[in-house]
């Protein structure tokens, strides 16, 4: 029976793909940690560390037994027997060796030399399939951006409105944004795809004189790089990890927020795709909930809040530390599996997402021209300076604001005014698509700009230079 929303058969969606949950289920963990633990027996029996035949005992029982709900049952009891984290799954393989392969399972290795490399391998095919996901939001984005390069709409600042933009300046904004986190992603990989052998503090001894090699052997069967130096109480990349699932997911909570703000019945710019079918209130058979806006920005909180946990967990006792440590256990693949959450609903809320040009205008329009008042500002500078043109719109806008009437109608009767700007010169202005500024380039330069690749190329992940994580 599920006990968190996270396994729940009903919301599990909600919180996670179920490509990630395959990721990070007990059994496919469980399955990966023996593949571990095959691996290194082979490595060892190869570096004559352990009796060849042992090794090749040990691989063939790891790599074949099947990991069933038994097979978690019999880990369980003898983890709670022990009070030890592995020492269920290392009985459980021993079980299944005759006694002279078995007390060669898991010799030398602690359990971070398995839970730490099966982490990295694990935030590998993790962030493969984030990027993957970045890329189908990157396409929406770009969509958008190119179909409304000029489509004029409010700017607006401290929540009131400000100065006419456009719409695809607004969106080549967030793809620029994830861009940025996209490029990130790639950038970590060398830092990240390394493994953990080190044994009791770090000192690599119980993997003897040839201790360094072994290490880069078992990377190297892995698809990983051995580290520089041992990273058992080093956790630094997993804090960068975090910052970067609270930057992605900060993102689509910005872009979430934007919308569930603009899709307000007062405004109404901008909403979420209607689907046939979706209610959304059962009170209110009206109401049509900007529904993934709003739940951006409940997952975008809970990695907020789960990365702040894993930072907690820079700070460690000597060389190892479980209270740390085993932190991670918990935050990190909920962390990873809400932010994958966060990138799928954002992607599927900008393919659908509907763009209200006429609003906009209306809008606009509603404002009386007072979204006018710099570009006026701006053309009288040249004639009476850049303050007094300021102080004249300011006292006229506040004109217009108490009377009730458009800016315009005032500006043609200021003899000021009218003393450097004719009616033609009033109407030219009065285009809100002029004062869009340089808003249409800055979209054609972000659509322009080179791209990161969808995903980290196959062939370079087994070859990063150790020299990369420190």
């Amino acid at each position: 029976m599920a006990t968190t929303m996270m396994d729940s058969v009903v919301y599990a969606s909600l919180w996670s793909s179920s490509r990630l949950r395959g990721v990070f289920d007990e059994m496919p963990r469980t399955q990966a940690w023996l593949n571990i633990i095959a691996t290194l027996a082979e490595v060892q029996g190869e570096f004559g560390l352990i009796p060849e035949q042992a090794a090749r005992s040990i691989a063939e029982v790891c790599r074949n037994m099947p990991v069933d709900a038994q097979v978690l049952e019999e880990v369980r009891q003898g983890r709670q027997g022990s009070g030890h984290s592995t020492q269920g799954l290392i009985e459980c393989v021993q079980r299944r060796l005759p006694a002279s392969a078995a007390q060669w399972v898991y010799a030398g290795a602690t359990v971070q030399d398995v839970t730490d490399t099966w982490l990295m391998l694990a935030l590998r095919e993790a962030r493969t399939g984030l990027l993957e996901d970045l890329a189908a939001v990157d396409a929406a984005l770009a969509g958008l951006s190119r179909a409304h390069r000029t489509t004029v709409m409010a700017g607006r600042t401290h929540g009131q409105l400000g100065l006419p933009i456009t719409f695809g300046f607004k969106a080549a904004g967030w793809l620029a944004e994830f861009r940025r986190h996209r490029q990130r992603l790639m950038q970590v990989a060398p830092r990240m795809d390394v493994v953990q052998l080190c044994g009791g503090v770090g000192s690599v001894a119980s993997m003897g004189p040839r201790g360094l090699e072994v290490q880069r052997r078992f990377a190297e069967r892995l698809g990983l790089a051995a580290p520089s130096i041992s990273w058992t109480s080093s956790r630094d990349v997993l804090g960068e990890w975090c910052a970067l699932l609270t930057l992605v997911t900060g993102t689509a909570d910005r872009i979430g927020h934007e919308i569930y703000n603009l899709q307000r019945s007062e405004i109404a710019e901008v909403r979420e795709g209607a689907v046939r079918g979706v209610v959304g209130s059962i009170t209110m058979p009206h109401k049509r909930n900007p529904e993934i806006a709003e739940h951006l920005g409940t997952l975008a909180r809970l990695v907020r809040h789960l990365g702040a946990a894993v930072a907690e967990s820079q700070v460690q006792d000597h060389e190892r530390d479980g209270r740390a440590w085993k932190t991670e256990w918990h935050a990190i693949p909920e962390a990873t599996m809400l932010a994958g959450r966060a990138i799928e609903l954002v992607g599927e809320l900008l393919a659908n997402v509907e763009v209200d040009a006429t609003r906009m205008r209306a809008n606009l329009e509603a404002s009386g021209g007072l979204l006018l008042s710099e570009g006026v500002m701006l053309e009288l500078s040249a004639a009476i300076g850049r303050d007094s043109a300021h102080r004249l719109l300011y006292a006229l806008s506040v004109q217009a604001r108490e009377q009730g009437t458009q800016l315009l109608e005032v500006l043609h009767r200021d003899p000021t005014v009218r003393r450097h700007l004719d009616a033609a010169a009033l109407e030219r202005l009065s285009d809100y698509a002029r004062h869009t500024g340089h808003c249409a380039a800055m979209v054609d330069r972000v659509l322009a700009a080179p791209q990161a690749p969808a995903a980290m190329p196959q062939a370079s992940r087994p070859a990063l230079p150790a020299e990369h994580f420190a």
